[in-house]
């Protein structure tokens, strides 16, 4: 399964690199300093960015940083961050490809592991969790930035089935007790955890999110559908807005700071 799941995240990302770079989920610069508030960087230190995608997150954090590894699993991902770390003069960013699930670097390589809206898409992020606590030095910082599911298990149900006809490399997004669980389960000291919106809590356009993913005719029509007919409790989790043919949204997003013992 695992590898179905890779190859479905692959074929689904390979073509979509350059839309990625300056998608405005991605790349919106408050919700980044945020996140490299978040992070607190020191100037000493390296920081393992994982499934970096176009690479917002490593450019966003490898000015304050003495190096950055960027790691996906996709090439053109990989190609499209070095060359922006290029246009931008940084020369401490290096790409590495690979799986969240078995990374290729020894035990206590990094002082920061950082990832930001992907682990929805990976096989196995149990296990990604028990790495990033493998390559994390003693005291490293372990910073996941993901969409989340509610607690409540019918909403949860009811928005992975909205992520997975969007995207089919879509796994499924964690409620925040779940995040706390897995990561106190590998290790780790939970630092904070807590809830937000992504992309800084700015409403997301229906069109540019389907578009971006290149989602098929048949599967637009019927989250349209699912949109406009949403239950009020729906609506009040994705805040929901409906203006003629424009529908707005948010997407709840967990945030988790942990920490390896020292």
């Amino acid at each position: 399964m695992s590898t179905s799941i890779h190859q479905l995240v692959t074929d689904q990302f390979a073509p979509t690199a350059a839309s990625y770079a300056v998608s405005t989920v991605h790349g919106d610069a408050n919700a980044l300093s945020v996140a490299v508030a978040l992070v607190d960087p020191q100037a000493h230190e390296t920081v393992l960015d994982v499934a970096t995608g176009a690479g917002h997150m490593a450019l966003a954090v490898a000015p304050f940083v003495a190096k950055v590894t960027a790691f996906d699993l996709t090439q053109s991902m990989l190609d499209q961050t070095l060359s922006t770390a290029h246009e931008r003069g940084l020369s401490n960013v290096e790409i590495v490809q690979g799986i969240a699930e078995d990374l290729p670097f020894e035990d206590g390589t990094f002082d920061v592991y950082t990832v930001r809206l992907a682990p929805h898409h990976f096989a196995d992020v149990a296990a990604s969790v028990r790495e990033a606590f493998r390559v994390l030095r003693p005291g490293g910082r372990y910073v996941v930035i993901d969409t989340a599911s509610p607690e409540d298990a019918t909403l949860d149900a009811q928005l992975d089935e909205i992520e997975r006809l969007r995207d089919p490399s879509h796994v499924r997004n964690y409620r925040p007790s779940e995040w706390r669980s897995m990561a106190e389960a590998a290790g780790f000291e939970v630092v904070s955890l807590t809830d937000s919106f992504c992309d800084g809590g700015r409403l997301m356009d229906f069109d540019d999110w389907v578009t971006r993913m290149r989602t098929p005719a048949d599967k637009v029509a019927r989250l349209r559908e699912i949109f406009t007919m949403a239950s009020p409790e729906m609506i009040a989790l994705l805040d929901i807005t409906l203006d003629g043919d424009k529908i707005g949204f948010r997407l709840p997003q967990v945030n988790l700071v942990a920490r390896k013992p020292a």
